[in-house]
């Protein structure tokens, strides 16, 4: 293990929150998934939140659904669980699709019940990977139409996966720009 001392340098950005660009791959669509390093094989700090790799997909054409979410609106947590000796983290969070659309009633159904993959931005510009292999996560749709003609109405997704660690970070970012083509 690397204990080096955890330090704040002075002076450099701290911007809590999420991009409100964020993608979705589902499980069955890839034969291979970025894996984080095992822990003997883990070299500095970085190397033990760092996935290695890219998503293979199974059939050309197929590529990460690009979501584009509400800004302020994507939200992120990683709670620990379980016994001494026995602990792991529970990744949990939600984003929001303002609007009524027929297309993002669609999505709610396409990814209701469907393992997969979240890929999020921060503000530092880290993709962060929801999901590991054998470790998926699941998301929740669900629909608010609110009550007032000045309150929010749209769809609602709550994700959540189990990880060996709080954050893991693609050593690979995907493209985001060539998702809008």
């Amino acid at each position: 293990m690397n204990y080096n001392p955890l330090l704040h340098v002075v002076g450099t950005d701290n911007m809590g929150g999420l991009d409100s660009k964020i993608a979705f791959i589902p499980e069955s669509w890839v034969s291979a998934v970025p894996t984080l390093p095992a822990i003997t094989d883990a070299s500095t700090d970085a190397d033990y939140v760092t996935a290695v790799g890219t998503f293979v997909f199974k059939k050309p054409g197929f590529k990460p659904k690009l979501i584009q979410c509400t800004d302020k609106t994507v939200k992120y947590d990683a709670a620990n669980q379980g016994e001494i000796e026995g602990q792991s983290f529970a990744i949990s969070g939600e984003f929001f699709r303002a609007g009524s659309k027929a297309e993002y009633a669609a999505f709610c159904r396409q990814v209701n019940n469907v393992p997969g993959y979240l890929i999020l931005r921060d503000m530092d510009g880290n993709q962060i990977m929801v999901g590991q292999k054998h470790l998926p996560c699941h998301i929740k749709p669900s629909y608010e139409s609110g009550m007032a003609r000045a309150d929010r109405r749209g769809y609602k997704f709550g994700y959540n996966a189990d990880a060996v660690t709080p954050m893991v970070i693609l050593a690979t970012p995907i493209d985001f720009d060539d998702l809008e083509d």
